[in-house]
């Protein structure tokens, strides 16, 4: 079955958000008679049309919230503490080596984002970057720039070193409107 896909016409006027939703006209053939479901499109008894999982979709309309309230917001201090609680325990006897080390920091940015989450801060969009370097005498600075409003967004930062190694990692909470 051809599926034909065609954004709504409702929210290519706002200009900012586009939704997909599907034509079941397209979809199902006349001849055959469907049953929506929660799970997607059945078959209606006594046809010969085969049975489909496609999900239905819903376009939920905007909730116009520009701010979070004041117990939603990105509170860093807990970020950081989450952070320097993973950086320590999962760092604490590494030595450096430059092939487990490029792993580690993926492993440890994804561990760290999914340990925000549980904060489960409503409407914020996290980003973690973990930077992991060989510990030898030498100056580095790790920065960044954003694009944001200071007023609802926020990051958090946090450093580790031992006698082989560095690691700083950033955190983002960004809202989204």
């Amino acid at each position: 079955m051809a599926e034909l896909l065609r954004p709504s016409q409702a929210a290519s006027t706002l200009g900012r958000r586009r939704t997909v939703t599907r034509s079941l006209a397209a979809s199902t053939p006349s001849r055959h008679k469907a049953v929506l479901t929660s799970g997607g499109v059945k078959a209606a008894e006594g046809s010969d049309a085969p049975e489909t999982s496609r999900p239905l979709h819903f376009k939920l309309e905007n909730s116009y919230r520009m701010k979070p309230q004041d117990e939603e917001r990105f509170q860093a201090w807990k970020v950081e503490e989450v952070m320097g609680e993973v950086l320590k325990e999962r760092l604490e006897g590494v030595t450096y080596d430059p092939d487990t080390c490029q792993d580690l920091a993926k492993d440890l940015a994804s561990h760290v984002q999914r340990r925000v989450k549980d904060f489960r801060w409503q409407r914020y969009r996290v980003v973690c970057h973990v930077t992991i370097g060989q510990q030898c005498q030498q100056g580095l600075r790790v920065c960044s720039r954003c694009v944001w409003d200071h007023h609802v967004d926020s990051h958090a930062s946090v450093t580790f070193h031992n006698k082989s190694l560095f690691a700083v990692a950033q955190c983002y909470g960004v809202y989204f409107e």
